[in-house]
């Protein structure tokens, strides 16, 4: 008989219970009638129909709803991220290869897409876990793709036991610095991806007139004082935008979330064949 996702995930996160610390009290957590979270103080953390757990005590409210996290779906399932996929696995495989199970995190992961997508191409045993405050995007993480641990949790508090990530992936979200060191495992790397100039500047130009608004601080120089052995790589790339991608990638970005529903619709009924990506990937591992 075929478990169902909720049973899959609880029986994942009992397996990894370890991992965890209750969000409330940081005390230790354990997995109870393969249906709730725990802790040693009785905070209690159930999971969802579809498996994942909210660890985020303080209700949320973000502007990422539901229908964002499908366009996102939509868009990343058309090969529109491929090249940079391609450029962050070999990094990560290079790292955990010799690890014993090694744990990855993505956080801030959205409705999961990337980390699936690296986690199925390990080919090894591992734990993924995909993190992101935003219920939507988890939901819909935990309803496609089962065998990976979900949780609605705050970056600024993520509830995870000291030195127990080997990998924490950052794709186009907000980090937090302290945060990622007191997790990682001594030697543990962070893979944050970060905009450049150039990244959906046909967006940019159809919207805003190219203008765009300048980082207060450099992101790899911000990172490099957090991190040792820091490398960066910049990838630039165009892709062709197959016949009805247009609308559900400006749903997805918050570059159109100030712009009317008239320019939205003008910018449809225009069209554009192409949208530039353009991002660099910074690597540093933990001190």
């Amino acid at each position: 008989m075929k478990l169902s996702k909720k049973m899959q995930s609880a029986q994942l996160i009992g397996m990894n219970e370890g991992l965890f610390k209750c969000p409330i009290c940081s005390a230790d957590m354990e997995m109870v009638e393969y249906s709730r979270l725990v802790c040693e103080n009785m905070h209690s953390f159930d999971l969802a129909k579809t498996g994942y757990v909210n660890l985020a005590p303080q209700s949320h409210t973000t502007k990422y709803d539901k229908s964002l996290f499908e366009a996102r779906a939509e868009v990343m399932s058309s090969g529109f991220f491929g090249p940079v996929l391609d450029k962050l696995f070999p990094i990560l495989k290079d790292h955990v290869l010799e690890i014993d199970r090694p744990v990855l995190l993505d956080a801030g992961c959205g409705e999961g897409s990337h980390l699936c997508a690296i986690h199925s191409q390990l080919q090894i045993e591992s734990v993924g876990i995909g993190i992101d405050l935003a219920k939507e995007g988890i939901s819909a993480a935990s309803k496609a793709y089962p065998g990976i641990i979900w949780s609605v949790a705050d970056l600024a508090a993520m509830p995870f036991q000291d030195f127990q990530i080997d990998v924490i992936l950052n794709v186009l979200s907000p980090a937090n610095y302290a945060e990622f060191n007191r997790i990682l495992k001594r030697g543990g790397i962070v893979v944050k991806v970060v905009p450049e100039s150039g990244y959906l500047q046909e967006l940019r130009e159809a919207f805003y007139g190219g203008k765009t608004q300048k980082e207060e601080t450099d992101p790899v120089e911000r990172f490099r004082e957090h991190f040792d052995d820091v490398e960066t790589e910049r990838i630039t790339y165009t892709f062709a935008l197959p016949e009805g991608l247009l609308s559900p990638l400006i749903r997805m970005t918050p570059l159109t979330w100030n712009a009317g529903d008239e320019r939205i619709s003008d910018v449809l009924s225009e069209g554009m064949k192409e949208i530039t990506i353009d991002l660099r990937v910074i690597v540093g591992k933990r001190r």
